[in-house]
């Protein structure tokens, strides 16, 4: 088996790369470049196995996926199907999941700037919780419940001050990031909340350390805190937490050359390999909040005050990236004689996968069209767009990606090639830079037949909200 193989969804078949038994290049080869295809058989699993890994161990846990993910239709649709209820971090995302089935009592509420007609909406559809992400924003929704005289359910995020060593920008758990309250002022914001239970119902806490944490003392130490403050509000203030919400952050394989580690600076290379399993994380977290784990620290009185709460996880990534591939088609190539260094030049750049661009992110690359040859050229692989940073390597030698992709030493213009993982933040990032259509989103249902849920862009789209001179 190859080492990007997941035997009995991604496989090497007849030298041929399929996705759940279908060949992915007739797909393309019929519905166009670039292209997403997503599993429905590989989110239902993603979901179960998180439901299952932490349910083993503390039975009251509920996944709330993050739709900033991957938010298309059907697809949250899928993904309600399978167990999970629901993540937003806007009120566009708060509507799609409405209009995808789940109820209000399903969905929690993230973000650092949620405007008046968003909480308003929270507080309408009487969703689970609000996570509150500062003072002023507590006092916000207070003025806003009293306004619709409706009670909002609230759940504090506070920052536990743990870095998990990740990329800075995906690091969201220390007072650095823009997120939560600190602690020096958390015990002020619970008393504003008790005070004013006339407009709030305060339902427990919540933190979020970032995405693709590939260090399990990062989650059992924010864990820790959490458990620490819960005691301490309830020690000062009386108030008990009915919900401790670990945000996500559970990794996911990125299936990274395993000479990488040569030259790769070490935490970026954990990050992509990503080999700590959700099983391994939530048997660490639930065994902090054991009953004789808690007596060691917090005294008898306290042993089993965590026995009845619920537990939250808002996984995202580990739910849809390796649940899409995404397709690309190499339409030029040339040789930089001066370096003895291959070009090839496909049509999906960080248009089409922003994340290329913004963390520099990881992506394994097959090919399609020669699949079953050795891949055992290094090849510079770039996108179409207008910008020398659109590229699948390292351009500046800093060690955040390899600086080539290995592909057969035959690989020419007008294969195809495909990008593994790509389901999470490749779709809703997508954008009409360089007036390139977005690409089409395919899902392979579990009976095997093929569904278009978002059809590929035309040029007609790039004109359709923009009305000419003649018009305004």
């Amino acid at each position: 088996m190859l080492e990007w193989e997941i035997p009995g969804y991604l496989e090497l078949k007849n030298d041929k790369v399929t996705l759940d038994g279908v060949d992915i290049s007739e797909l393309a080869a019929e519905y166009g470049t670039p292209l997403y295809v997503f599993s429905e058989k590989r989110l239902h699993a993603n979901v179960q196995e998180i439901l299952n890994g932490f349910r083993q161990v503390f039975p009251k846990t509920s996944l709330h996926y993050a739709a900033k993910c991957e938010s298309t239709l059907a697809h949250l649709e899928v993904i309600r199907e399978a167990g999970s209820d629901l993540e937003v971090n806007s009120g566009g995302e708060l509507f799609k999941g409405l209009q995808a089935g789940f109820s209000g009592s399903q969905i929690v509420f993230n973000g650092v700037a949620k405007t008046i007609t968003e909480i308003k909406s929270a507080i309408s559809n009487e969703i689970k919780a609000i996570n509150v992400d500062s003072e002023f924003e507590l006092d916000r929704i207070i003025s806003i419940a009293r306004e619709v005289k409706k009670i909002a359910n609230i759940c504090i995020r506070f920052v536990p001050e743990v870095s998990t060593g990740v990329v800075k920008g995906n690091e969201t758990g220390t007072h650095e990031s823009k997120f939560g309250i600190t602690k020096d002022v958390l015990l002020k914001t619970i008393n504003v909340a008790m005070a004013a239970s006339d407009a709030v119902n305060l339902r427990g806490l919540h933190f979020h350390i970032g995405t693709q944490t590939f260090d399990l003392h990062s989650f059992v130490a924010a864990f820790k805190v959490m458990l620490a403050t819960a005691v301490e509000i309830h020690q000062t203030t009386g108030c008990q937490m009915q919900m401790l919400n670990i945000g996500g952050g559970l990794p996911v394989p990125h299936r990274i050359e395993l000479a990488a580690s040569q030259y790769m600076d070490s935490n970026i290379y954990q990050m992509l390999r990503g080999t700590l399993t959700t099983a391994e994380i939530a048997k660490a977290i639930a065994m902090e909040m054991q009953p004789e784990k808690v007596r060691e620290w917090a005294g008898i009185a306290y042993a089993e005050h965590f026995a009845n709460v619920e537990l939250l996880v808002e996984s995202g990534r580990k739910v849809v990236a390796d649940a899409a591939v995404l397709i690309s088609k190499i339409e030029n190539k040339k040789e930089r004689m001066l370096l003895s260094e291959p070009w090839l030049m496909i049509d999906a750049g960080f248009n089409t996968l922003n994340e290329l661009k913004t963390y520099f992110w990881y992506y394994h690359m097959v090919s399609l069209s020669k699949a079953g040859l050795p891949h055992d050229k290094s090849f510079k692989v770039a996108g179409p767009c207008c910008d020398s940073g659109d590229v699948h390597f390292d351009i500046d030698f800093h060690k955040n990606l390899p600086d080539y992709r290995r592909l057969p030493g035959k690989t020419d213009v007008g294969d195809l090639v495909v990008m593994l993982n790509t389901g999470a933040y490749g779709t809703p990032t997508m954008m009409n830079y360089n007036g390139r259509p977005k690409a089409g989103i395919l899902l392979i249902r579990s009976d095997g037949k093929i569904g278009v849920t978002r059809r590929p862009e035309t040029y007609h789209d790039l004109i359709a909200t923009e009305p000419n001179l003649a018009n305004l």
